[in-house]
């Protein structure tokens, strides 16, 4: 391939997997917990390109891996940094202070970790998530069988006088192992594991998406842009290719 068709192309690709991700950022503006997505890019090995099969065949295609340092591979990763706090007087809601502290749920799929503290009791009276998966508790599960409770900014949930439970919290000193797995949830893929710390809350809060949509937008915007500019250029490399190829193949 042409060098400066496979560099735009790449590029171009880059692009395209970065609007996939701040539509999603966007799209995710307004949810309680969410933490959004950055592109992470880094310079691509050699010996994983395709040019590395040919490389036996053409002399030159190590050469020019070396010269386009713009092909990258990327990845993504998870900006854990803090949203905004939002008071919302509902007695099951709950927004972490530290910005390491998860909640736990459990799942089908085992236990999962999350920061959305928008919860609700089940018609069994247990604390539950938003979609009915439970949220567990220094002891087990959380069942709420009196009137007037309410979440405390210690993690217990009391009514009145009667301490019902406590809301089980947990700290990744590194968040590199958590990997989000839909929605605001995440589980844990290797790193180390979570350390049970005492839970400090705001009650009756809630922790926002930490995406700004002014700065999701302009960022949308200049990726756009970016990616309409690395098309053009493929297009017009292609068109100077096929130029030069029917100039070479005309008589004398």
């Amino acid at each position: 391939m042409d060098i400066g068709m496979y560099a735009a192309t790449s590029l171009g690709v880059v692009q395209m997997r970065k609007l996939e991700i701040q539509n999603n950022n966007l799209a995710n503006v307004n949810t309680v917990g969410f933490k959004r997505q950055i592109l992470v890019t880094s310079p691509e090995d050699f010996s994983d390109t395709f040019a590395k099969e040919l490389a036996k065949d053409d002399p030159y295609a190590s050469g020019d891996q070396s010269r386009v340092s713009t092909v990258n591979e990327v990845s993504t990763e998870v900006d854990f940094s803090m949203g905004a706090i939002k008071r919302t007087g509902n007695p099951f809601d709950a927004a972490l202070r530290n910005p390491n502290d998860f909640f736990v749920i459990n799942t089908p799929e085992g236990k999962m970790y999350t920061r959305a503290g928008n919860f609700t009791l089940n018609a069994e009276g247990a604390l539950v998530t938003q979609d009915g998966m439970a949220v567990q508790g220094e002891g087990g599960p959380l069942v709420v069988n009196l009137p007037g409770a309410s979440i405390t900014d210690d993690g217990s949930i009391r009514s009145g006088i009667n301490a019902l439970g406590r809301i089980q919290v947990v700290r990744f000193e590194n968040t590199k192992g958590l990997i989000p797995v839909a929605g605001t949830r995440f589980r844990l893929q290797g790193g180390a594991q979570p350390l049970p710390v005492d839970a400090r809350v705001e009650a009756r809060s809630l922790e926002m998406s930490n995406v700004s949509a002014v700065t999701g937008m302009i960022d949308l915007i200049t990726t756009n842009r970016a990616f309409d500019a690395y098309t053009k250029a493929a297009q017009t490399i292609d068109s100077l290719n096929q130029a030069a190829i029917n100039q070479v193949g005309k008589r004398q």
